[in-house]
């Protein structure tokens, strides 16, 4: 090659890189941009540097037919030369493809995960191997070259200097080209990797604010793509979380407006109630149901537990108290009532595993008697300051929705007497946990209501509610409170 003229070794190699940069447009539109966006980057580097390496083929074919040079070192030579200038080509263009590819992926995505991954590491090693060996290279055949060239020269004193200096000029050229390359190529990386963690923390800086709006563009398979990817997943877990926890807000809402407003009020007797849920939602339950038919006077309180607990039992919750007040609306005599009830909602629930347990309690003002149905619940307690004794009303029936045509039974006693305190209750009170693991227990309940019996029923309601939360020290309730007082008064 040193033989040729400098403009026709530079046209021999202009002509095949004219021709490969000629065919760059046509092959990147039909294989590149029809491409997935994730793998445009490195099919952009491996279209380049194809390129690049033939035309180098094609000028070393040249000089072997045309001139006559020898292929294996004149020729591999230029090849050499050209393959590493179009790697550093390549890897740059490739990286102005994955800033397109950025960019795009901000407005069209992906936004999931990579289904392979690239390691950063990978990549690294393999780039800076092969840019270290053919900088080796390059500067071993530069060495080899000059030195076969000084050895042909008739060397004195004075042309030793000039032939050294040249010869140094010649290699500090050649590794400022190469090291403005890689230079290049690290500043044009920084930039990608800049405005790939830009786009991470400004969508991590938004779900911090609450917006969950963005999504943080997967542009590559690599490490960093992996780590969007997720982040999107993530993000749009916490979305359907929002929008899961607005719903049972509104649950909520709507739930507590099923509690009554207001506690009747009765001649004779103060009565008071109060339901307080482990879960956004609950399963527990309490009304005050007025007998509809005219010169029925009775009043039944309702006070129920669903099984289970979350927005499902919220639900059975609902329609279970709409078929209870349906039924004991009526007056045909309150196990009667239950039992209708019974039938409907063991249908609803068949299959289903669920069940309601139930304490139903009449209260007739004009008879001032007490009726009850203990179906499957917790026992009220009958407390008489007069003789500190306490009575329980339990019962023999199942919870509602197990057997459809079971029978259950009712009970009566006399309306309570001026002090005495009725209070019904779901087995959250007794079974409410302290952070030890102890329960609350049957006899702490008692000795609450004994100390706290000269109050009015929504006094002891509160009284018990503060001794529960005393006890598990305000802990995250495991079951629904649900309490309604009735004192004689």
């Amino acid at each position: 090659m040193v033989s040729l003229p400098v403009w026709e070794l530079g046209i021999i190699i202009l002509i095949p890189l004219a021709a490969a940069l000629s065919l760059r447009s046509p092959l990147e539109r039909r294989y590149v941009d029809r491409a997935a966006p994730i793998r445009r980057t490195a099919l952009q580097f491996r279209l380049d540097l194809g390129l690049y390496l033939a035309a180098g083929l094609v000028m070393a074919l040249i000089l072997l037919l045309r001139y006559h040079f020898p292929l294996l070192q004149s020729g591999m030579k230029l090849v050499l030369g050209v393959f590493t200038v179009g790697l550093f080509a390549a890897l740059d263009l490739a990286l102005a493809r994955e800033r397109d590819v950025i960019h795009l992926a901000h407005h069209h995505g992906p936004f999931s995960p990579p289904k392979e991954l690239t390691p950063l590491s990978k990549r690294f090693i393999l780039v800076t191997a092969v840019i270290l060996g053919l900088i080796t290279a390059i500067l071993l055949l530069v060495l080899i070259r000059d030195v076969n060239w000084l050895a042909s020269q008739g060397l004195n004193q004075e042309s030793i200097g000039t032939l050294g200096r040249s010869v140094l000029q010649e290699i500090l050229f050649i590794m400022g080209f190469l090291l403005l390359m890689t230079i290049n190529l690290v500043f044009s990386f920084a930039r990608n990797l800049k405005i790939l963690f830009h786009s991470e923390t400004r969508v991590l800086k938004a779900v911090s604010r609450g917006d969950l709006s963005r999504r943080v563009p997967v542009a590559t398979s690599d490490e960093l793509g992996v780590i969007a990817g997720y982040t999107n997943t993530m993000i749009a877990a916490l979305h359907e979380g929002v929008r899961m926890r607005e719903g049972l807000l509104i649950a909520q809402e709507v739930q507590r407006n099923f509690l009554p407003d207001e506690s009747p009020e009765l001649p004779g007797l103060d009565i008071a109630g109060s339901a307080t849920f482990s879960d956004e939602t609950g399963g527990d339950f309490y009304d005050f149901v007025h007998c509809e038919p005219d010169g029925c006077s009775r009043i039944t309180l309702l006070v129920g537990d669903v099984s289970g607990h979350g927005i499902g039992a919220a639900l059975l919750m609902a329609s279970g108290r709409a078929t209870l007040r349906q039924s004991v609306n009526q007056d045909a005599g309150l196990a009667r009532n239950i039992a209708a009830a019974n039938i409907h909602l063991s249908r609803d629930l068949d299959g289903t595993g669920r069940f309601i347990t139930l304490f139903a309690l009449g209260l007739n003002p004009l008879e001032r008697t007490v009726s009850w149905v203990n179906a499957g619940h917790q026992p009220a307690l009958l407390y008489d300051p007069a003789s500190d004794l306490f009575a329980q009303l339990k019962g023999v029936d199942i919870p509602l929705g197990v057997m459809e045509d079971w029978d259950y039974h009712e009970f009566s006693l006399p309306y309570p007497k001026p002090g005495q305190v009725l209070l019904i209750l779901t087995d959250g009170v007794p079974e409410a946990h302290s952070p030890d693991g102890e329960m609350f227990g049957q006899e702490r309940l008692l000795e609450t209501i004994r100390g706290n019996a000269e109050r009015d029923a929504e006094g002891i309601i509160r009284a018990v509610s503060q001794a529960v939360a005393g006890f598990t020290r305000n802990a995250v309730l495991e079951d629904d409170l649900t309490l309604v007082a009735i004192k004689g008064i």
